[in-house]
Order: structure tokens, then sequence, then C-alpha cells
């Protein structure tokens, strides 16, 4: 049996289609529910999705994150602020693996002005905004888009935002 060649570019075609059809469906199976924040058995929360990508970090008026490649590069408001590349990336691991405790309501903090964070993940068009307010006893991050609040440990605070990035002098 022979086939024409624009017979052959069918097969072809429509190969590539049933492969493509294969890989969606095997990955939503491998990973079920991967634009939603994906809980343990402690019910703890990721602040992002297991598997976002994140492009840009922004602090307003003080610094923006940006992936270059495989690395990081920023750029800040203020002069003296000069990170090594290990800290940016090791804030960049926190923020991807951070997890907290879902609280079950909407949580007032008086007199705390918040630190607003504006993060773009791959694959989505709307920019996350979270305010995260540090008080004594635990971290409390609020997600605007989905008005959700999850109280993580203090220490985080500064593995979110470390020192030699954010000075909260200004």
């Amino acid at each position: 049996m022979k086939l024409s060649a624009t017979a052959w570019n069918n097969v072809i075609i429509i190969s590539v289609m049933v492969i493509i059809l294969l890989i969606n469906v095997m990955n939503s199976r491998l990973f079920p529910g991967q634009n939603e924040a994906i809980s343990n058995d402690q019910g703890e929360h990721l602040i992002l999705s297991a598997h976002a990508v994140i492009l840009t970090l922004e602090v307003r008026d003080k610094f923006i994150v940006e992936r270059a490649g495989q690395s990081w590069r920023i750029e800040t408001q203020q002069p003296f602020v000069d990170p090594n590349k290990q800290a940016i990336e090791q804030m960049m691991v926190a923020w991807q693996r951070s997890s907290g405790l879902l609280q079950a309501d909407s949580l007032e903090v008086s007199g705390q002005t918040g630190i607003e964070v504006f993060i773009n993940v791959a694959g989505t068009a709307a920019t996350k905004i979270l305010t995260l307010y540090p008080l004594v006893d635990q971290l409390l991050i609020h997600d605007q888009q989905v008005n959700l609040w999850f109280a993580l440990s203090p220490q985080l605070y500064r593995q979110l935002l470390p020192s030699e990035i954010y000075s909260n002098e200004t």
C-alpha cells in the first residue's frame, strides 16, 4: 500500500495530535488541581501553587525581582542594597515553598499597615496580590484575589523578605 505525500502529512498530523492529547491527559492525572492551593495533612496550604513558576515578584517602591533564564535579576529603588545571588535565590525558593494555616474567618489587623507583594506567575493573566502583616507571634498573609488569610511562623518573614534585600526603614 502506497500513500501519497498528502496522505503521509495527514498521518503525521493526526499522530502528533494524539501524542499531544496523551500528554495533556497524563499531565492532568499526574498533577490534579495544580491551579489550586495544595494542602497537606496538617491543614496547611501553600501560598502559591506547587507547580507555579514565578516570573516577577515586586514590593512596590522597594524592589522587583525578575526571572532571567535560570537565575534572577533584581532592580531596587534603594541604591545601597546590593544583595548577593544566593540571597535572592533563597528568597524565591521560600516564596515557592511557603505554606501556612488557612484561617477560617476574615481577620482584621487594626493599626497595622501591610506590605503589598505583587507576584506574576507563568500561565496566569492576573497578578497575585498578597499583603504581609508581620506580627510578634505570627506572620499573616492576605491573598486579596480569593480573600484568604494564612498564618505562618514569624521566622518565615525574614525568609520571604530578607534584610539583605528588603529594608523596612523607609
